[in-house]
């Protein structure tokens, strides 16, 4: 039931219902207080034969799943694995990488997937920050983990499953409460950082997903996503599992290839990225697919123009639900529902998932604010993660005393509880005293058709401390006067980016998200080079 209008609500709980604390206790007796193991198991008993898994080789039943991963599992042991381990996964998105995911579950060990594009840095800085000492690798990355030197015990995975040990006569009691994954924040900014996160996370989110998609035993999962994303993790692989669906793997993730899975094994649910969908849509229109079975998915990660939004619905015929995550909230906070109106899913992120309560909270002052205004989105519940790993005050930062998981997103909430996405806190451009949101100017690039791809962008200034930077991809022949008219006809003068830079394509991280550092270094690369010219750029 949707909640009925009120002039000063303030904080919201799951599928727009006010949540008092009695609500928020009530809400956890009906949380699922079980291991990702224990799901699998029961998944396994309720549906022996049902499709779980398919590869470009392979198709496991649940049963199968299951036994592959309690077989694994050994392995591990006889390797000196145990509950609290930290076991890093380094390998490219196939089957055999999801079933390490659920070995390592099983055992109580904790998982800590890796970027595949990482560089000897990077995974050292992993490696070392989430004390990853046993790392899972795959064949085509054998050469280059021995290349870069780890430290870790390396357990090629090949290797490991075509190993026979015998079942352990007694699992290790693996509980809710404990610990199942330690993953990276995306680093798009920056250094990453390593969120921990528990079964009782996991768990609930992933039902939460599923059961936003309403997603069952005959829906068919693409995994276009890698597993080290948050986001495919949870509401992609995870969420299959939760539905008792099947889980289905590209040979790799170029559009082509992610089509031609979703045209022969009939997949009902395309979850991804807005880079990723872009990049399908542009293939798409070369090609010719049936993409007929597709009935819904999420979308999420990184801002988008309604214009996307609306194309993708339209050229896929699927009921796409905008969504709402982060790695620190376990890659879930909100989204909409298959009921929901297109204006609703065109113009909001949906509503707080179930067992969550969330509300805006003022940048300045800290405190609540009433529906309507714009500030920092702010939550509790099932999701919130146990913490930066071995970073109390990083932790502090983020966590309040009260409880509230501090996103760093911006957004405002109407009287139903339908959250509107602005941008990030960090991203919030100061030009001469004056607030710009980028995701505000973004929006109004994407009104002309050309523009493909648009990220706004505050640089250095010595009169306005920062001006407005437009990043564009576009068709040939869009100038940046048209794009700089076209941001005043519909905004304050102040808000039209000062420059225009026009780019073939933006730089990506390994999840396919938008690399802001490496995007910045060349805005400013570029900047440097036109000293003096800005003003025509």
């Amino acid at each position: 039931m949707r909640a009925s209008r009120q002039n000063d609500r303030r904080v919201f709980g799951g599928r727009g219902a006010e949540a008092a604390p009695e609500d928020e206790r009530k809400n956890m007796g009906k949380l699922l207080k079980k291991s990702i193991g224990q799901v699998l198991r029961e998944q396994a008993a309720a549906r022996p034969d049902r499709p779980a898994v398919t590869g470009e080789d392979c198709a496991w039943t649940y049963a199968a799943l299951n036994r592959k991963s309690d077989a694994l599992a050994a392995s591990l042991l006889a390797h000196g694995v145990e509950k609290g381990t930290h076991v890093g996964i380094w390998a490219d998105d196939r089957p055999e990488t999801l079933l390490c995911f659920y070995a390592v579950w099983k055992l109580g060990a904790v998982a800590v997937p890796l970027c595949t594009a990482y560089t000897k840095e990077e995974m050292n800085h992993c490696i070392r920050t989430a004390d990853v000492t046993v790392l899972l690798v795959d064949g085509t990355l054998q050469q280059r983990a021995n290349a870069y030197f780890l430290t870790p015990g390396l357990l090629p995975i090949h290797t490991l499953l075509g190993e026979e040990h015998p079942l352990p006569k007694k699992w290790p009691q693996v509980t809710w409460g404990d610990a199942d994954t330690i993953l990276f924040t995306s680093g798009s900014a920056g250094k990453t950082k390593p969120v921990i996160t528990t079964h009782f996370n996991r768990v609930n989110t992933m039902y939460a997903q599923a059961n936003a998609m309403q997603a069952g035993e005959r829906d068919r999962f693409c995994m276009a996503l890698p597993l080290y994303h948050c986001f495919s993790l949870t509401a992609n692989a995870l969420a299959a599992l939760a539905a008792g669906a099947c889980a289905c793997f590209p040979a790799n993730r170029r559009g082509k290839t992610i089509l031609d899975t979703i045209q022969r094994e009939k997949c009902t649910i395309l979850t991804a990225v807005p880079t990723l969908f872009s990049v399908l849509l542009r293939r798409y229109r070369e090609g010719s697919w049936d993409l007929s079975s597709l009935r819904t998915g999420m979308i999420g990660g990184s801002s988008y123009s309604p214009g996307l939004y609306e194309e993708l619905c339209r050229t896929f015929r699927f009921t796409l639900l905008p969504s709402l995550g982060q790695t620190e909230a376990t890659a879930g906070i909100t989204s909409c529902a298959l009921d929901d109106s297109m204006e609703r899913r065109m113009t909001t992120v949906g509503q707080f998932f179930p067992g969550i309560r969330g509300c805006i909270k003022s940048t300045v002052t800290g405190k609540m604010l009433p529906c309507g205004s714009e500030g920092e989105i702010c939550i509790k519940g099932f999701n919130v993660m146990q913490g930066y790993y071995m970073r109390p005050v990083a932790t502090s930062y983020v966590i309040d005393q009260e409880g509230w998981l501090h996103t760093g997103d911006l957004g405002r909430l109407d009287e139903e509880g339908y959250l509107t996405y602005v941008g990030r806190k960090r991203d919030i451009i100061i030009r001469g005293g004056e607030n710009i949101a980028p995701g505000e100017i973004e929006d109004l690039l994407h009104r002309d058709i050309r523009v493909q791809e648009a990220k706004v962008i505050g640089v250095p200034d010595p009169h306005y401390t920062e001006e407005v930077c437009a990043c564009v991809v576009a068709e040939p022949g869009v100038t940046a006067e048209e794009l700089r008219k076209l941001v005043c006809s519909h905004a304050a003068a102040f808000k039209a980016p000062r420059y225009v830079l026009f780019f073939d394509d933006f730089p990506l991280l390994g999840n396919g998200k938008l690399n802001m550092t490496a995007l910045r270094r060349q805005v400013q690369e570029r900047l440097e080079q036109h000293a003096g010219t800005h003003a025509n750029m």
